[in-house]
């Protein structure tokens, strides 16, 4: 069995397991210190903030198809994490909702390049949340990158909700 097909097993396996029932902080929220610092474009009242928010029905859209979209978020201290959430699925057009994105994180310095992937996925068609566990790694930035929407011909790019965990225990 191929590299890639072990992967998408393991992937595949890890959403089941971990898509019900979580423990976390989420430690990127506005709640906990988080901010936007960065995005490439954004479409008034769907501004990048809205993707760290406590709003479950706000969402961040572009306003534009542009390809790769960035947004890119800072806590206000180094911290460890064990995994994301990402949600695509919003009241706006299902063909524009996020499909492949890659997450990546740096510390203490982003500007100098000092970014590391951690994850590269494409979100499901349907928009729900889908749960990532990676190793605990450290970090005080993160930058979300958008590759693709689900649509053909897409009019801008959203996203709903994106989300970094501390810990990814079970109840």
């Amino acid at each position: 069995m191929s590299l890639r097909i072990r992967k998408l097993f393991l992937f595949c396996f890890l959403i089941i397991l971990f898509n019900k029932n979580l423990i976390a902080e989420d430690i990127i929220s506005v709640d906990s210190g988080g901010k936007v610092i960065h995005w490439t474009l954004e479409k008034i009242p769907n501004i990048a903030h809205n993707i760290i928010d406590a709003n479950k029905d706000s969402y961040w859209s572009s306003g534009k198809a542009v390809f790769p979209q960035v947004v890119t978020f800072s806590m206000p201290t180094n911290k460890r994490f064990e995994g994301f959430s990402v949600t695509a699925k919003n009241s706006g057009n299902p063909l524009n909702w996020a499909k492949k994105i890659r997450i990546s994180s740096a510390d203490p310095f982003p500007h100098m390049g000092g970014w590391v992937e951690l994850v590269e996925i494409e979100l499901p068609a349907d928009g729900l949340q889908q749960i990532i566990k990676i190793e605990p790694a450290r970090g005080r930035y993160f930058r979300l990158e958008i590759f693709s929407t689900h649509g053909s011909s897409p009019t801008e790019v959203s996203i709903s909700n994106f989300s970094v965990y501390d810990t990814m225990e079970k109840k």
